[in-house]
């Protein structure tokens, strides 16, 4: 019995050396991730299919039968990718065993088949990779249940007792170690990847924190030099390269780059036009000059390129999602720019330029969290980037604008969602919103900063936390929209000082600027603030219906009430 572990153990060896050099694909790595096409689970079905065959041929002739490792690829193949996968592997590499003849074929064909579907079972109730303890067990579980397959039909019985005498123990033993070998081998992939994930993060947070103060000024050779450079010297590249709908603006590494940098070919204009960046690998006498073009816009319209190269070898998987994550954040930033140099949106904001205006100290916090995110939560990071973006690319894009109630609430939905990342379950929202109204047009940021009036103010200060909850009703003519919470509360004296404009706080601010945009705008419109201190604060108003096309002045007979509770 000794013998024969040590033999399969040295057999096992070779699958355990196909199992690293596996781990280094990229298919592999996107299977791992959940970010696979039908393409990648075909070749996943394939190499473990092999694997079980390949278990089958190293096995060892024992008695008309063969001592081997044939489940581990039906196995892995099940605690990868789920029980589909793993009872099509199973059946592949079981039929094999089948054709093979001997005693045990049928109960080895039937085991098998279900020792994949067994690791598919399991994969079903873990989101992430499955702990090499319970591959160990698994495995543990398949094998046994291989031995009574033998014991139950293989015949003679007399000849399946003493087989499953001789290998039961071995094969047990070194497979389920095997299995749980592998899951390790699995699970160094994952953070190799959390690690990469990590890294990028941290180096487009760091890109953006130098880049902003230069990108505000718009897209031009001063500025795109400058970024270029800040790019160049924080990401391992041979060359960086910004580009407008007509010129490079700036370049900074190889002098090929200023030569290849093409400028918006056919090929590229079609990948631009599904917000895609383009990978291009072209020869140059013995010289490999590769790179990756990631498209640069603003408000959707497509003004430049970044562009970024690589000298004798190809653009990794790194460089393109880092091009990525810097083309958006760019793309952002010119979009503020070109906010901040338009007198009309200032003009359009006197009423709400409290809330359009980005809160540094709500901006800054929020970056903290990514930051604190990116070490344990990768993709949690990458979530709160991508909310964090468009949070304040709506507040900027919007503001001064007529906007859907649906779009108002979605961008309510984001900030909130940035700021329970921070505050977990501190915060709760309750959301009532009538169907019927979402396609009708608000000016933009008209309750949101009554929410984050409510948070910050209200839930936030008491140590439990609390509660807002946020009402969208039809009403006749009307949308009554209200928001409470049962935070703080505020005295009478307070709630009048912010209708009047007397409060001197920000709290104060952000109330009397919401009640000024609602009465300014329509003259005599219903606000009422009711509050209690210690009870929390409801803040309600009415609200004109209105579609696409007849937002226009409205002057009605609405009375606004100042009575407390």
């Amino acid at each position: 019995m000794l013998n024969l572990l040590i033999l399969l153990a040295e057999r096992f060896s070779m699958i355990g050396l196909l199992a690293f050099i596996l781990s280094k694909a990229n298919f592999f790595k996107k299977v791992i991730s959940n970010n696979v096409s039908y393409k990648d689970l075909s070749i996943l079905i394939t190499i473990f299919s092999l694997i079980g065959i390949i278990g089958t041929y190293v096995g060892i002739p024992i008695n008309g039968a063969i001592a081997n490792s044939r489940v581990v690829g039906p196995m892995i193949a099940g605690l990868l990718g789920g029980p589909f996968i793993g009872l099509i592997v199973g059946f592949i590499a079981g039929f094999h065993r089948f054709l093979i003849g001997g005693f045990t074929a049928l109960a080895c064909g039937i085991s098998t088949t279900a020792e994949g579907l067994i690791g598919g079972i399991i994969k079903k109730y873990y989101k992430n990779t499955v702990d090499w303890k319970i591959a160990f067990l698994a495995g543990i579980i398949g094998e046994t249940l291989q031995m009574v397959l033998i014991l139950a039909i293989s015949r003679p019985f007399a000849s399946a007792l003493s087989l499953v005498k001789v290998i039961g123990i071995p094969m047990i033993l070194v497979n389920s170690t095997g299995i749980a070998v592998f899951m390790l081998i699995i699970k160094s992939v994952f953070d190799e990847i959390d690690t990469i994930q990590s890294r990028q993060a941290k180096i487009i947070l760091d890109i953006t924190s130098k880049t902003i103060p230069y990108i505000r000024n718009g897209l031009n050779s001063d500025t795109a030099k400058i970024v270029s450079e800040i790019i160049y010297e924080a990401i391992d590249v041979d060359a960086v390269a910004i580009t407008d709908m007509k010129t490079i603006l700036a370049s900074v590494g190889l002098d090929e780059a200023d030569e290849n940098c093409h400028l918006f070919k056919k090929s590229e204009v079609n990948a631009f036009r599904f917000k895609k960046v383009y990978v291009e690998n072209s020869k140059k006498g013995l010289c490999l000059l590769s790179s990756v073009t990631a498209p640069l816009y603003c408000y959707d319209e497509l003004v430049g390129a970044l562009k970024i190269f690589r000298k004798n070898k190809f653009v990794n998987s790194t460089d393109i999602e880092v091009a990525k994550g810097l083309s958006n954040l760019i793309s952002n930033q010119l979009e503020i720019a070109d906010a901040e140099n338009q007198k009309r949106i200032a003009d359009e904001m006197k009423f709400n330029a409290l809330q359009s205006q980005i809160n540094p100290h709500f901006l800054f916090n929020a970056l903290n969290t990514v930051i604190s995110f990116i070490q344990y939560n990768p993709d949690g990071a990458s979530r709160l980037l991508i909310t964090l973006s468009e949070y304040l690319r709506n507040n900027l894009r919007h503001a001064g604008k007529w906007i859907t109630v649906g779009k108002e609430i979605e961008n309510i939905d984001d900030y909130l969602f940035i700021e329970k990342a921070r505050f977990g379950e501190k915060i709760n929202v309750v959301k009532d919103i009538d169907g019927d109204i979402l396609n009708m047009y608000i000016p933009a940021l008209l309750i949101q900063p009554i929410v984050e009036n409510a948070v910050k103010h209200g839930i936030l200060p008491k140590d439990n936390g609390g509660t807002v909850i946020i009402r969208a009703k039809n009403n006749k003519d009307f949308i009554r929209f209200s928001v409470e919470d049962d935070g703080e509360g505020m005295d009478n004296q307070m709630r009048l000082k912010i209708l009047n404009g007397e409060s001197g706080n920000n709290a104060g601010i952000g109330l009397h600027n919401v009640y000024e945009r609602v009465k300014s705008i329509y003259k005599g419109a219903f606000f009422k603030i009711d509050s209690k201190k210690g009870y929390g604060t409801k803040v309600s108003f009415d609200f004109p219906k209105f579609y696409d096309g007849k937002k226009e002045e409205f002057s009605g007979g609405f009375k606004v009430s100042n009575s407390g509770r």
